[in-house]
């Protein structure tokens, strides 16, 4: 099963890091801020957000941008996170996305704040069943949606503070909504 895990992972960082090339890359014009940066927090795999009980597992990401215009940017990032089995007693199952957002936000003094968008692969791969777990599901790679609202903080000229609730839409058979409240450093060039 390790051996089927590496090559999903690799497209997906492989992915995120090719964009990251494309971005460093490209010639800058005046306007275009490039970031990096990283990420992690708490996921509801219910669907639902409301109960903070249901908010039972993590997430962490990491991601790259391109700020199009004042206010509008582009991301390309990688996440992994667990999600539970759609059967009673199955394992876990990890999930690897590498999805590609675009982001519109409102400006204010020290910080931003509006609405992302966007979609990605996702590729759900079960953990080996542990004693009395039988696994149901087969290793799989959807497509999906997300959208939800960012913060940001601007913590100096280079570096900032992003707080995020995102909602995400996986096409698999069980469709997944998985919710992540997160907070992520970034670092501006």
């Amino acid at each position: 099963m390790n051996a089927q895990c590496r090559p999903r992972r690799w497209r997906a960082v492989s992915l995120v890091l090719l964009s990251a090339a494309f971005l460093a890359t490209a010639p800058a014009a005046p306007a275009q801020t490039f970031a990096i940066g990283a990420g992690g927090g708490l996921l509801n795999d219910e669907g639902s957000a409301e109960s903070l009980k249901s908010f039972s597992t993590g997430a962490g990401y990491g991601f790259a941008e391109i700020a199009l215009d004042p206010g509008i940017l582009l991301q390309a990032r990688y996440t992994r996170m667990k999600l539970p089995s759609s059967a009673a007693d199955g394992p876990d199952i990890d999930v690897d996305a590498a999805t590609l957002s675009v982001a519109y936000l409102f400006r204010e003094d020290w910080w931003q704040a509006g609405f992302v968008a966007g979609g990605g692969g996702y590729w759900l791969g079960p953990k080996e069943p542990g004693p009395g777990q039988v696994a149901l599901e087969q290793s799989t790679a959807r497509f999906g949606w997300h959208g939800g609202v960012l913060t940001i903080f601007a913590l100096g000229r280079r570096a900032d503070l992003r707080l995020e609730a995102v909602g995400h839409l996986l096409r698999d058979d069980d469709r997944r909504k998985p919710i992540v409240l997160s907070a992520a450093l970034a670092w501006k060039f």
